[in-house]
């Protein structure tokens, strides 16, 4: 695993971006890349808010008055004894991922899908009893190996949120990946080009072409509508909501920083709120209570 090359991958993403307006530079492979390097080397996540994933706020808030949760995921991979607290505030290890994914079947919940929740919002199309959508954003490798597997075993669907611009380079899901995915029944969103800020762009060209060509590249390489969008950070402005539905996407995700987690209508499609999942199956118990 390149973990070295990824870190400042990621560093880019979240602390680099801030200062760059947004740009996303990803390094080139490194055959020298090592474990102890990316361990040694982690902040990531630094610029990320605190959200609604910390345990505090989960002890405190349960999904019971939620109609559809939707759920975020980042990272799903074994834990390392260097990982920050920013990490950690993110990061499930397979075992904890797979408790939760068991947990929801056993409460009375049932995985949908953003197609059903559009269904169910715009035609009036029956949910199932006690809905909940999965999510993972920006296409990290490590969703296939770890949680791919899990999400088979319980027969869930999910929607990967993928950036476009390292797609195939190490660290990161490659179109095979994809290919494979969607053919067991998951669905792939757009997550930008570059994961930029959106709303510090101001070349208007460069804006469409983050939401737009990424929607493009998707469609073009996988042969398959990509009907869902995920805002990079969150983050989104009027502006931004309609050049999403110019470019015809049928919904777009925010994230737990949203406004409308609570309560979805019409009008709120593109954008809904979410929740990223708690790290430990006893905080995503709480916010899970059985059904």
């Amino acid at each position: 695993m390149p973990f070295l090359a990824r870190t400042k991958i990621l560093l880019t993403l979240l602390g680099v971006a801030l200062m760059s307006g947004g740009v996303f530079l990803w390094v080139r492979d490194s055959d020298e890349a090592s474990e102890a390097q990316f361990r040694n080397s982690q902040a990531l996540y630094a610029e990320v808010p605190a959200t609604a994933s910390s345990t505090a706020d989960a002890l405190a808030t349960s999904t019971a008055n939620m109609p559809v949760p939707i759920l975020v995921y980042h990272i799903v991979r074994p834990a390392y004894p260097t990982d920050s607290r920013a990490v950690t505030a993110l990061a499930h290890t397979p075992q904890v991922f797979d408790a939760e994914m068991k947990y929801l079947g056993d409460a009375g919940y049932r995985v949908t899908t953003f197609v059903a929740l559009e269904a169910h919002l715009r035609d009036g199309a029956p949910l199932p009893a006690n809905p909940v959508i999965i999510s993972f954003d920006d296409g990290w490798s490590d969703q296939f190996t770890y949680a791919f597997p899990i999400l088979e075993k319980y027969h869930y669907p999910a929607t990967f949120f993928v950036f476009t611009n390292p797609i195939g380079h190490h660290g990161f899901l490659s179109w095979n990946d994809l290919r494979v995915m969607l053919a067991a029944g998951m669905t792939i969103g757009s997550h930008t080009r570059s994961h930029p800020f959106l709303t510090k762009i101001t070349d208007p060209a460069r804006l469409w072409d983050e939401i737009d060509g990424s929607k493009v590249t998707l469609e073009r390489n996988l042969g398959i509508a990509v009907n869902e969008f995920a805002y990079p950070f969150g983050q989104y402005d009027p502006a931004i909501i309609r050049l999403v539905e110019k470019a015809g996407y049928q919904a777009a995700r925010g994230d737990a920083l949203s406004r409308n987690a609570a309560a979805p209508t019409l009008s709120q499609l593109y954008m809904l709120g979410a929740l990223n999942a708690p790290t430990t199956t006893a905080a995503f118990m709480l916010r899970f209570p059985q059904r």
